[in-house]
């Protein structure tokens, strides 16, 4: 894609250039400037669009204030917390939804950006999510027909623990994800419930679920770059292109740091081996997490298309704890199941 006429663009930084363009008659070919680029005729290659810059330089002061890598001081949290945190690059384009109302043009969807620093961002909540879906999918739904019902029971219980409690549990009836589950194996639920309601001091005849977060804190993750993918229907009577629909992207190629922290604050008082035990038991289960949602199932809207995974090569990747806090270093994302086993605690 090419774009050879040059329009002048409004004043100001490329973020607010691109809100002003609301206001213009034909705002396409000027938004398509800045974000996308434009054709370069003397040095035959097509220069990057100007919010690439704005976010290069927002990136620098997110990392001056530690807020795109939080820095974690584990020695003060409870013993057997770990931090996990390494930079992948996106095998396919990353697609997200933002919620602007006034966007230049009806045909171009945004791309999620941070409020203020108008960074392209995947919040910790959809990371949270996803991670929470894949363990699900990859042990409870895939195996459903082969755990028994107290094996069913306490693995589901153990994601609770991790993730929190689940969406839908309300006295009475389960909804959403908590009714998901229950439809998986029936048998299974009540003695769910009844591990969960011991585990926080709840009678067995209680009809409410205990609320808690979980021992997993996510965090966000800023990319490095912006562009836009180009989708156009055709007319299935004149096989001819109608109207294009800009889809705002990550591209391929883009660089993100994911990170999280594990805090096992429900197991303070307990014996140190059992929580470490615990501990090296919950990081298996989330690399495992982390490799599937990453390489096979991906963490982008229209995942189901192929949008959204992470080359397998991965940097400055490792597992920090409280007796090591340089860390344990990680080197793929397929091996990453098997490297964990490497951390001591």
């Amino acid at each position: 894609m090419s774009f050879d006429v040059f329009i002048e663009r409004p004043k100001g930084d490329s973020a607010t250039q691109v809100r002003l363009l609301v206001s213009d008659s034909s705002p396409l070919l000027g938004y398509l400037q800045i974000v996308h680029g434009r054709w370069n005729k003397n040095k035959k290659m097509l220069e990057r669009g100007a919010f690439n810059e704005l976010i290069a330089t927002q990136l620098r002061i997110l990392r001056s204030l530690q807020l795109a890598t939080p820095d974690v001081h584990l020695a003060s949290l409870p013993i057997g917390s770990w931090s996990l945190r390494f930079t992948f690059t996106l095998a396919k384009p990353w697609m997200s939804k933002d919620d602007d109302p006034f966007y230049v043009n009806e045909s171009v969807n945004p791309v999620r950006k941070d409020k203020v620093f108008k960074v392209p961002v995947m919040s910790a909540a959809s990371w949270k999510g996803l991670l929470r879906w894949t363990a699900m999918r990859v042990r409870l739904a895939l195996k459903k027909d082969r755990l028994e019902r107290e094996d069913f029971a306490r693995e589901r219980f153990r994601q609770a623990m991790l993730f929190g409690d689940e969406k839908g549990e309300e006295p009475g009836q389960a909804k959403h994800f908590a009714a998901y589950l229950d439809g998986l194996n029936q048998d299974a639920a009540l003695p769910y419930r009844k591990l969960v309601k011991e585990y926080f001091g709840l009678s067995a005849e209680s009809k409410e679920m205990p609320h808690h977060s979980g021992r997993l804190t996510f965090y966000p993750t800023f990319f490095d770059l912006i562009d836009v993918e180009v989708i156009n229907p055709h007319s299935r009577k004149t096989k001819a292109g109608t109207n294009p629909i800009y889809l705002e992207c990550v591209p391929a190629g883009s660089k993100g740091t994911f990170s999280l922290l594990y805090a096992p604050c429900d197991l303070i008082g307990k014996p140190e081996n059992e929580v470490n035990t615990q501990a090296k038991e919950d990081l298996r289960l989330v690399a495992e997490g982390v490799s599937a949602v990453m390489l096979t199932y991906g963490f982008s809207a229209k995942r189901t298309s192929g949008f959204g995974t992470a080359q397998d090569q991965i940097e400055n990747a490792g597992v920090r704890t409280r007796a090591n806090v340089r860390g344990w270093p990680l080197t793929r994302l397929s091996r990453v199941s098997g490297e964990v086993n490497n951390v001591h605690f």
